[in-house]
């Protein structure tokens, strides 16, 4: 069975399941995910030994099919980054992090008419809006299609090794490991497949070890659980994350 079968059919359960009934666009799932995934070949980048894949990905739709979705898209960006991710590896395309797809409406589109394009780094959901109150979501949910609100709503980021690609760190929690799971995904055999997390508390971001086999540094120090302030270096395995605060 192809990627895009597989992809077709876990999609057509959902519809089939807790959206039936309500799903009406004639902009078909498969279809987004075709044309991702030329945004993703188009889009690649070739480095040093490994080809990149852009991480950040924008779906415009309609205002007629914006509405359509609703809720459904949430559940559809969570199964066009899996799909992305599955692209990736069998390309042999390298991601630092997980796709992120994030939709938003242009008025210049009509019913059925859609496009897409693709970033080297994840969308932010402070630019990315979300124009209808159906695809609001609630705080904490990591989605890219959801704007940031409030005091303090600019995203902090993480420099991955000697890659210029920032990582913004979305959610209360993004995890770093070897896993494809991984918000922050490393291909670093010193790394363990669920090494650490950067979480947000009131007071900010602090980096947590997972029990780890290496243990994290912080600025050449091992810690379990320690507070990040601008331009604090996180060691797992070989590679270092550097941290940004929002606004540097």
């Amino acid at each position: 069975m192809s990627r895009l079968s597989e992809f077709e059919d876990r999609v057509g359960g959902a519809l089939e399941g807790a959206f039936a009934g309500v799903f009406r666009s004639p902009v078909q799932p498969v279809e987004l995910a075709r044309a991702l995934g030329k945004a993703m070949d188009d889009g690649r980048s070739v480095g040093v030994g490994k080809v990149y894949a852009p991480l950040g990905y924008t779906v415009a739709l309609s205002r007629e099919d914006a509405d359509i979705f609703g809720s459904f898209s949430a559940t559809l960006s969570g199964e066009l980054s899996t799909f992305l991710t599955g692209h990736a590896r069998e390309h042999r395309y390298h991601l630092v992090s997980a796709p992120h797809v994030a939709f938003t409406v242009h008025d210049d589109l009509r019913l059925g008419r859609f496009r897409v394009s693709a970033e080297l780094a994840a969308p932010d959901p402070a630019q990315v809006l979300a124009p209808e109150p159906e695809f609001a979501h609630a705080p904490g949910d990591d989605f890219a299609g959801v704007r940031a609100t409030g005091p303090g709503s600019g995203l902090a980021t993480v420099t991955v090794g000697d890659l210029s690609l920032d990582v913004a760190l979305a959610g209360d929690r993004v995890e770093v490991g070897r896993l494809a799971t991984s918000g922050i995904q490393l291909n670093d055999a010193n790394a363990s497949r669920a090494h650490a997390a950067f979480v947000r508390d009131r007071d900010g971001w602090a980096i947590e070890d997972l029990d780890s086999t290496n243990g994290t540094l912080l600025n050449g120090v091992p810690v379990d659980r320690a507070p990040l302030v601008d331009g604090d270096v996180v060691e797992i395995g070989v590679t270092r994350l550097t941290y940004h605060e929002s606004g540097r």
